[in-house]
């Protein structure tokens, strides 16, 4: 193989799909662009729908005792009490968040020391009625708290006695649990893997397939450049291509993760060091070059860029099936079987060094295998090259 022909084969790769401007917008600004877009929407639709719930409680409360609960209610802040003569109707056109029913013998009830049912009425099918639950739920409860606390000083009895045994946290973890690393570790690694499968596969179709369609392909094969060169050239040109695509998405994902914290538990205090982000990466790069290789294949193999597109898209599948297995594994609890898995095993890599756990047995595993992976894809690529009937194939 000639590194000098092939190179020159990967830059004109290179050129020709920078040169198509559907490639700057698919491959880079889109996927830098719709994470933080997607999630900026939505957190602002969630925080709006917050505030406007906290600020604003709209509520109707049918009782007919005039109960010390309803005045509790009205002592809260921003608390609105709106009169309904159905409150299931109400609730379900949206006229009020909730309704609550008191009992006529509420008071009687809770100065006799006895229990009282209290109805809540909401919408679970609406975000805002949800909230409204929680709310006065979290209401009641403190306000039976009161009542239990006025009963047993009543009775002369120390209120401590309603909690014999107090928990008190030994916390082992070497760092403070941080909610947004462990979100990250969820959703990180599916993230990359989906990316780094469909990152490279427009650029596949397109040197496979559409060289085909455009009648591109058999002149190429006349020029010096060998098929191993041309193979190669065109591998590099995907896999570039593919990082460049993943490394975008990832980039909108982790402004999405700045910019929108509450969607990702609120907490956007995370920091990777140095060797973290280098296995990442490398990972990454594994995962890219393994499916832009099998990509090439299937597109040369295919008659037409539809056809390729067809054949190429149970690929995605297949990476968000193996992402997926793992995604509720627990990092500490692994069984060595899952390490050489394909996907699969670069998956637990993932969620363990985000996590800060850096098993020198598990990334050396992964790493070996993934060169196994790469190098059976290309092979692979390599005899499809070398096959007259599929390059020639229409």
């Amino acid at each position: 193989m000639n590194f000098k022909i092939m190179s020159v084969v990967f830059k004109k790769e290179i050129k020709d799909m920078f040169r198509d401007k559907k490639t700057i917008i698919l491959g880079i600004l889109i996927p830098l662009l719709i994470f933080p877009i997607l999630y900026g929407f939505m957190g602002k639709s969630m925080e709006d729908s917050q505030k406007k719930v906290q600020k604003n409680l709209k509520i109707a409360i049918k009782d007919d005792g005039n109960s010390s609960f309803k005045d509790y209610i009205k002592s809260q802040g921003n608390i609105t009490i709106i009169e309904s003569q159905d409150l299931k109707k109400d609730t379900q056109d949206g006229k009020i968040y909730a309704g609550i029913e008191i009992p006529k013998d509420f008071d009687d009830s809770i100065k006799n020391d006895k229990q009282v049912e209290l109805k809540i009425i909401y919408d679970d099918a609406s975000q805002n009625s949800s909230m409204a639950m929680d709310i006065i739920k979290s209401m009641a409860d403190t306000y039976s708290k009161g009542v239990v606390k006025e009963r047993l000083i009543k009775m002369g009895v120390d209120e401590s006695i309603l909690t014999p045994m107090v928990i008190k946290e030994d916390i082992v973890a070497k760092e403070k649990t941080n909610v947004g690393r462990m979100i990250l570790s969820m959703m990180l690694p599916l993230f990359l893997i989906i990316y780094s499968i469909s990152s490279p596969m427009a650029a596949a179709t397109d040197l496979g397939a559409g060289e085909k369609e455009r009648g591109t392909l058999e002149p190429l094969l006349t020029t010096k450049a060998s098929r191993m060169n041309l193979l190669f050239g065109k591998f590099f040109a995907i896999t570039l291509m593919g990082l460049i695509g993943t490394i975008a998405s990832i980039t909108g994902l982790l402004i999405s993760f700045k910019t929108s914290p509450s969607l990702f538990g609120g907490d956007a205090s995370v920091v990777f060091p140095a060797k973290t982000l280098i296995i990442i990466a490398a990972l990454t790069i594994f995962v890219t070059m393994i499916f832009g290789a099998l990509e090439l294949s299937v597109s040369i193999y295919a008659r037409s860029f539809k056809e390729a597109q067809t054949y190429l898209s149970p690929l995605s599948i297949v990476g968000m099936a193996a992402a997926f297995s793992t995604y509720l594994i627990d990092v500490k609890d692994i069984s060595p079987v899952y390490l050489n898995i394909p996907i699969v095993n670069i998956s637990i890599v993932l969620k363990e060094i985000i996590n800060g756990i850096y098993n020198p047995m598990h990334i050396i595993l992964t790493f070996v295998w993934s060169g196994v992976y790469i190098t059976i894809s290309i092979l692979f690529a390599r005899y499809m090259f070398s096959k007259e009937e599929v390059i020639f194939r229409t």
